[in-house]
């Protein structure tokens, strides 16, 4: 009996020594997981979606580096990890469908891939393992009129099947979800809700204003030239308030789509007041001409965030934004909101802006605790805590 005894507490010994063993392999076999990020969509000039991914990416991959094995697909890399980047002719469109389609697939098999973050709208619909959907908004869905063809026909080809698909859609704001939900039924467990971020150190960090030609106040518009930025009704309410005002109207973004009537009404402006169109501007320059404008307007029909509202935020200067419900989201209370059909109402408000220097002060204050508080570390992290409670 003695004997057994010892036999049973050398068998429990052996026991325990295995699943001693069993639970540190498993762990190793956690913080090795393969994950690989598509981030293919990111490419230069960045703007919008791939601005956003391009900072999302960087800000999650530190997060992921202790319970993953990471693996970059894009044409930037980030230090520390495998970057591998899409072959040249998957540029363009059908390029780049073509490869997301039938090569992407090829090469998670290859790696041993586990988990698929895609960054932006998109997926193989062909994959066998859990991915993580970045969906900025569903914008080509519902207002196709608005979006170049191209991008129009892509979305209505992949967007909803991609969605379906996918383990889990991450959104920027809540605005995107419920559209998600109403247009395409998708329930609301599936779909995660994280904001983009902003670098707040770049946007804080005063920068001398260069030589760029334009006078000292001005109210400033940010982004691409297209129908959703809903140019037309700031150009009539700034005709309306420049002479009272006498602040100039600065337009920083390139030309997009449909937008021939709006580019000769900035090239040829003949109303009261000065316009200038800058184009797209060099990171630096961008950070001085929004930390040197009177306020930032942005009157958008229709976005899935809008990152200029926390830039100009970051950048100490007032923030007058749409009543549009993903600017309401972002803006968190902290700027002014107008109705993006009333030039009248907008008008009032860069009036009441520009002669307020009290009313200034306070949505600065309130717009650098919102800009401060969404951070793209922020963002990272909570990316990273999704993608960790997948597979």
């Amino acid at each position: 009996m003695p004997n057994a005894g010892i036999c049973n507490r050398g068998n429990a010994g052996k026991v325990k020594l295995v699943a001693e063993e069993f639970f540190l392999n498993n762990e190793k076999h956690k913080k090795t997981r393969k994950i690989v990020i598509d981030a293919s969509v990111c490419r230069e000039p960045a703007s919008g979606v791939h601005l956003a991914a391009r900072h999302s990416v960087q800000a999650e991959i530190p997060f992921l580096k202790n319970s993953f094995e990471p693996m970059l697909i894009a044409n930037f890399s980030v230090p520390g990890i495998e970057c591998v980047p899409p072959p040249s002719w998957a540029k363009n469109a059908p390029g780049r469908i073509a490869w997301q389609q039938f090569a992407l697939p090829r090469l998670l098999r290859r790696h041993g891939a586990e988990i698929l973050h895609a960054q932006a709208y998109t997926m193989p619909l062909k994959c066998t393992i859990p991915v993580l959907l970045n969906v900025h908004d569903i914008i080509a869905l519902e207002y196709p009129e608005w979006c170049s063809r191209r991008n129009a026909w892509h979305m209505r080809t992949l967007l909803p099947a991609s969605i379906r698909k996918a383990e889990k859609c991450l959104v920027p704001t809540r605005h995107v979800a419920e559209r998600i939900y109403s247009v395409l039924g998708i329930p609301f467990r599936k779909i995660e809700v994280v904001s983009w971020g902003v670098d707040f150190r770049r946007f804080s960090t005063r920068v001398p204003l260069e030589e760029l030609q334009i006078p000292k106040e001005y109210f400033l518009f940010v982004g691409n030239i297209e129908p959703k930025k809903n140019l037309e009704l700031l150009l009539k309410a700034y005709a309306s308030c420049a002479e009272r005002t006498r602040l100039a109207l600065v337009i920083v973004g390139r030309a997009g789509w449909k937008c021939r009537d709006t580019l000769k009404a900035l090239r040829h402006w003949k109303g009261p007041g000065k316009i200038y169109w800058m184009g797209r501007l060099p990171d630096q320059s961008l950070t001085a001409v929004y930390q040197q404008a009177t306020a930032l307007i942005m009157p958008s029909l229709e976005e899935g965030f809008g990152l200029p509202v926390l830039e100009g935020m970051a950048a100490g200067i007032p923030v007058l934004h749409s009543k549009h419900p993903a600017l309401i989201e972002v803006a968190g209370g902290a700027g002014l909101a107008f109705s993006q059909y009333d030039s009248d109402e907008l008008a009032k408000l860069m009036i009441k802006i520009s002669e307020n220097p009290d009313l200034r002060k306070e949505l600065i204050r309130a717009g650098r605790e919102r800009a401060h508080f969404l951070s793209w570390e922020r963002c990272g992290r909570l990316t990273a805590d999704i993608l960790m409670n997948m597979g």
